[in-house]
């Protein structure tokens, strides 16, 4: 990495720290750690990429390429990123289940008090 630093232009440098700092900044947020997901599944990363068609096999590696390009970028940045953010999805996706537990629960309860 020390190669590349040395290699880049102020400006690049500087363009790349803020990039840097634009993905910290998103992924400190629950809102920001849900598009970065999403995006990521969006990119078939975890899904099986091959089929009995290979224009979709391919298709699907080309999506995965992608997501290997944002995995790659996180790792860059701060190899500790990527894991943060799928422990995170687990507890976000855990409260979701919860308020959709709730919605449904205080729908019942409303239903049954007519």
């Amino acid at each position: 990495m020390s190669d590349l630093k040395e290699q880049l232009s102020p400006a690049e440098e500087i363009a790349r720290a803020e990039l840097a700092k634009a993905f910290r900044d998103t992924l400190a947020t629950v809102a920001g750690k849900r598009v970065v997901f999403w995006v990521l599944e969006q990119c078939a990363m975890y899904r099986d990429a091959f089929s009995a068609d290979n224009n979709v096999t391919n298709y699907s590696l080309g999506r995965q390429a992608a997501g290997r390009d944002v995995l790659a970028k996180l790792d860059e940045i701060d190899p500790r990123l990527y894991p943060a953010l799928l422990l995170d999805m687990a507890g976000v996706r855990e409260m979701d289940r919860a308020a959709a537990k709730a919605t449904a629960d205080n729908m019942e309860n409303d239903d049954g008090d007519d």
